[in-house]
């Protein structure tokens, strides 16, 4: 009995049920930090506490439940909020209309983002609990990613194309026996069992080479290509006619390669994808953790002040390396070389004033052949594609690598791998650098 194949597909009200539970626990992380940094505080009143022992055994702040009902007034209007949180604290039980007076924190935009001053401010937190705070939007987040992607992945995929069936050969009664010794045939053999003759000789509309079932009127077999009337030639193959031309010095390196579209390269571009997005995510945990550690450590650096700072680097890195990453989803655009040009620039380099240095630019000017201009700047002795383009030049654009192939290469002694960028001898077929192709 063939067994029922499960789905792999993550059922939707699952895929929901998890999305929620992660942005909220995004949420509550964001919305403390947040309540840290910029809210405002105020005198509430508490009117409903619980504090149940769960554990006397358990770590600090892990012994008791805390369930705690609040309200304030901010602008003349009034708030409520309720948290549950782990804790020692045992402060004694609220009968009904006793109230207790609380400090709370709320963002002065909007006040519905609550809490008790005890559970969001630095002072009273500790470090365990603010990198905890720090780190956990970032882990939520990535599981989050993880989820939909595999959720898409279910979506996306396909069952496998099935194999055309093979041609049947078609065998009348009249054919159970070879004709050249008699022998009885089984149903379907193509070739006798006994001296080996191919039982299909001659017989109407079946090729005498496979057996295969012919078609009214075909020339060829459609099974092994064969031809049917010996009058009529068999074809040449490609690979021989193509063999036989004489080859013309130089013609294979003028043109766009079409090894851009090859399994390697494709592969390669993933893997530089990959590599892009692993440096993007250290160059925003390593200010985004750092900075905050710092201001823990050194007592002249203001934990606010480093968290608000390393935040700032952190998301200015994202946006940048987020742009990086939208450029190689660019479609390829071809254009031709209009112009080149240099000059002189400086730069201050910091500190003192008289700190400066001067540098060549040098401009390569390219309008596209829908109309846009493309500028390619480089500095000093990296005048790469200043030196190797010249006005007149045809190119073409791989935004995957961001790199740049030019058309007529017939004249040229060397040759970029558009992979690594690397300069290689025009006779190499693959990058003496990264070992991949050549565009050629």
């Amino acid at each position: 009995m063939a067994k029922k194949k499960t789905s792999k597909n993550i059922p939707l009200p699952i895929l929901i049920l998890i999305s929620a539970v992660l942005l909220f626990a995004m949420y509550l992380s964001l919305s403390t930090l947040a309540l840290a940094i910029w809210g405002d505080s105020v005198m509430g009143t508490v009117d409903s506490y619980q504090a149940r022992l769960d554990d006397t055994d358990a770590g600090q702040n892990r012994s008791r439940t805390v369930s705690k009902g609040y309200w304030f007034v901010v602008n003349g209007k009034e708030y409520r909020g309720y948290v549950i949180y782990s804790s020692d604290e045992a402060w004694p039980s609220l009968d009904e209309g006793k109230t207790r007076s609380e400090r709370i924190r709320y963002l002065g935009l909007f006040p519905y983002v609550n809490k008790p001053s005890a559970l969001c401010e630095f002072d009273e937190m500790g470090e365990v609990a603010i990198i905890y705070h720090i780190l956990s939007p970032i882990g939520y987040l990535l599981l989050l990613l993880l989820v939909i992607r595999t959720a898409r992945r279910g979506k996306k995929k396909k069952p496998a194309a099935r194999k055309p069936a093979a041609p049947q050969i078609v065998r009348s009664d009249t054919d159970m026996f070879c004709r050249g010794c008699g022998n009885k045939l089984t149903e379907g053999a193509a070739f006798c069992s006994a001296c080996g003759a191919n039982t299909q000789t001659g017989a109407p509309g079946v090729c005498t080479a496979c057996g295969a079932k012919l078609p009214e009127g075909a020339e060829f077999c459609i099974g092994c290509g064969k031809a049917v009337n010996l009058r009529t030639p068999e074809p040449m193959e490609v690979s021989q006619a193509a063999s036989s031309a004489p080859p013309q010095g130089g013609s294979g390196l003028v043109g766009f390669s079409d090894r851009c579209n090859s399994p390697e390269i494709l592969a390669a571009a993933q893997k530089n994808k990959k590599s892009s997005i692993g440096c993007m995510w250290i160059l925003v945990f390593v200010p985004l953790i750092g900075f905050p550690v710092a201001g823990l450590l050194m007592d002249d650096f203001p934990f606010g002040e480093s968290l608000v700072i390393g935040v700032g680097i952190a998301l200015f890195m994202l946006v940048v390396n987020l742009l990086a990453l939208r450029k190689t989803k660019q479609p390829m655009w071809e254009g031709v070389v209009v112009n080149k040009y240099s000059k002189e620039k400086s730069e201050h380099r910091g500190g003192e004033d008289d700190n400066w240095r001067t540098y060549t630019e040098y401009n390569t000017i390219i309008n596209t052949d829908a109309g846009k201009k493309k500028t390619i700047v480089e500095k000093d002795s990296g005048r790469h594609m200043y030196d190797y383009l010249s006005v007149g030049d045809r190119v073409r654009f791989h935004p995957r690598f961001g790199t740049y192939e030019k058309y007529d290469k017939s004249k040229d002694r060397i040759i970029y791998c558009n992979v690594c960028s690397m300069m290689n001898p025009i006779q190499n077929d693959r990058c003496k650098r990264c070992n991949n192709l050549l565009f050629k």
